[in-house]
């Protein structure tokens, strides 16, 4: 095109410098949630039955443990590990249903969606155990402290365990494998109750220990690598 023709054009089509631009982006600007905002936000996406679920598996330790012998208290203890069951597969139910795309297509990030459900989860699980911890440890003879480690290691262990299971598999498979490992997280435990000898006992408390905070770094690396997975799935 002729460079003077093209120059006319453009004069005679230029669009008018707008007006207002600054007061219409400021009227419209998206808001930010805070952090306690948007946790709010992702626990109204958790289903109902997952909430009542978990406070049904708080109740039947507790009446499970009443009345018990100090040892048999621990019975009820290794139920703990459904309680991460719930978490796990709430957390993961877009992936197991296929979804993960459709999530990627939001607003907010699929990553921090996936971690503020799993957070909300595991804080109402612990404040559960939490409670729990003092009761069995009464009933038991034992000290709170000890009784939350009691509590608390099983529990990470099947939270790990069905992380590592839920980024590996997809579909309903995966639910199948997360149940047959904290089933098999429960078998230890009933185990370690009823036919290892002394692994209650004060003296073994310092493995205890030791194996918490491995279950520990294994959630966390675990939940880290869920949220990294959905990151990759985001850019590709």
């Amino acid at each position: 095109m002729d460079k003077k023709l093209k120059n006319a054009l453009s004069a005679a089509f230029a669009a008018p410098p707008p007006k207002g631009k600054d007061a219409f982006l400021r009227a419209h600007r998206r808001r930010e949630l805070g952090t306690v905002e948007w946790l709010l936000t992702q626990v109204g996406y958790i289903r109902w039955y997952i909430w009542m679920g978990s406070l049904g598996i708080f109740a039947l330790i507790l009446c499970l443990a009443a009345g018990q012998r100090s040892e048999e208290v621990w019975t009820a203890a290794s139920l703990t590990p459904f309680l991460a069951l719930l978490a796990v597969s709430e957390g993961s139910r877009a992936r197991r249903h296929g979804m993960d795309e459709l999530e990627l297509a939001c607003r907010m990030p699929v990553g921090a969606a996936i971690l503020a459900r799993m957070t909300a989860l595991g804080l109402f699980d612990l404040a559960l155990l939490g409670v729990a911890a003092p009761i069995l440890g009464n009933w038991a003879g034992r000290r709170t402290l000890e009784a939350g480690v009691y509590l608390l290691t099983p529990y990470l262990l099947t939270a790990a365990l069905d992380m590592e299971l839920c980024r590996r598999f997809r579909g309903s498979v995966s639910l199948v494998y997360c149940a047959a490992a904290t089933g098999a997280v429960y078998a230890l435990g009933m185990l370690s109750q009823s036919g290892w000898a002394g692994a209650y006992r004060a003296e073994a408390l310092p493995l205890w220990w030791g194996v918490l905070v491995l279950t520990l770094a294994a959630s966390v690396l675990e939940t880290f690598k869920t949220v990294k997975r959905t990151e990759v799935l985001q850019w590709s």
